[in-house]
């Protein structure tokens, strides 16, 4: 079956805000609405990968008050550790101990403000970089899969120091094994490419059977400096090509599940 997966990295910034506005609820944000609106038009499965603290913030702060939403939601939104905040390559030479413990704190209060049906199996690390050790610390975590950057043929690179025959799997859109973890690359990250651009992009993609995109939360905030006004666009764009190739939306998990059968 051909399927799809999309995530969004470095989210924390929405969560910050339903915190500090008890009005609100969870799809009374914009940020989750939007994801609603694109799940009730293509059955959009949404992961979002979190930070566990930016300035004056942290996800111990996260109100509760939206449990109850996550829960009855969690069929289609689900959420996983991404990094414990915004840093260049935070975990290229971490040992384990670094590792498992920030997945821990995150996975922890994701559990708390929004239950464990709403805790993913996958992630994406930030920067897409661990030692060996780091993975192992990520598969003690029960992270049965990682999605990463592996670069062209052209310009390769390597996700996870995943050796280089399994990160050449990655790079043509296979599914790769290394330190007992699935690994896959990210066939498209959706803020780098102009609008224009995407289409052409995917029907590039569209020989193989999965494809895995992605976005990342700051650029939907209009007082980001590299905000998109058109971010919900790119991503409507994005979905309606894809379901119209026949593909239908998948969390990376359920693909992971799937291929097992």
């Amino acid at each position: 079956m051909k399927a799809f997966c999309f995530t969004v990295d470095d989210n924390i910034r929405f969560l910050r805000e339903l915190t500090l506005r008890p009005e609100l609820g969870l799809f009374d944000h914009p940020y989750p609405a939007m994801y609603r609106r694109l799940h009730e038009r293509y059955g959009l499965k949404v992961q979002l990968n979190l930070f566990y603290e930016m300035p004056g913030f942290d996800l111990s702060m996260v109100t509760d008050r939206c449990r109850g939403e996550f829960e009855d939601n969690a069929d289609w939104l689900k959420l996983s550790f991404h990094s414990r905040l915004e840093n260049v390559r935070p975990y290229e030479s971490s040992a384990y101990e670094e590792v498992f413990a920030d997945c821990t704190a995150v996975h922890r209060q994701i559990l708390r403000f929004a239950g464990p049906a709403s805790l993913a199996e996958t992630t994406t690390v930030h920067y897409c970089r661990t030692t060996p050790d780091g993975l192992r610390a990520m598969k003690d975590c029960g992270m049965k899969g990682l999605l990463g950057l592996f670069g062209t043929p052209q310009e390769p690179r390597t996700s996870y120091s995943a050796p280089p025959a399994q990160a050449e799997q990655a790079r043509r859109g296979e599914v790769t094994e290394f330190g007992g973890v699935k690994l896959a690359g990210i066939d498209l990250v959706i803020n780098i490419a102009p609008h224009d651009a995407l289409e052409p992009a995917l029907a590039a993609l569209v020989h193989r059977d999965q494809i895995r995109v992605m976005i990342h939360e700051q650029y939907f905030y209009p007082d980001y400096a590299d905000y998109q006004e058109n971010f919900e666009q790119k991503l409507d764009t994005c979905f309606k090509f894809l379901t119209e190739h026949g593909y239908g939306s998948r969390f990376f998990q359920q693909m992971l599940a799937e291929q097992t059968v």
